[in-house]
């Protein structure tokens, strides 16, 4: 009784390697304006700083918070992009 033995062209893998992308920490984000959704960039070595943002078009301005940070990076991790801690 002969085995059969599978050629390796013949062997698939199920698992496939996630690509992920590393953000250099001065990497600018866009931040709309809440008020006139007017759009700036911000690094994320500045938001990490939680500051405090202002609009150069109608000037407004509020304090950017930690759960945002956290939202932003945690999206970005989602979709495959990892950012520098420091820049």
């Amino acid at each position: 009784m002969a085995l059969i033995q599978a050629s390796p062209s013949q062997v698939t893998h199920s698992k496939s390697a996630s690509l992920a992308t590393i953000l250099p920490a001065n990497t600018p984000m866009p931040i709309c304006c809440d008020q006139c959704d007017h759009e700036q960039t911000y690094t994320m070595t500045q938001l990490r700083k939680l500051p405090t943002l202002s609009c150069k078009a109608c000037g407004d301005s509020r304090a950017f918070s930690h759960f945002e940070l956290t939202v932003v990076e945690k999206t970005l991790n989602e979709l495959g992009y990892y950012l520098q801690k420091t820049a």
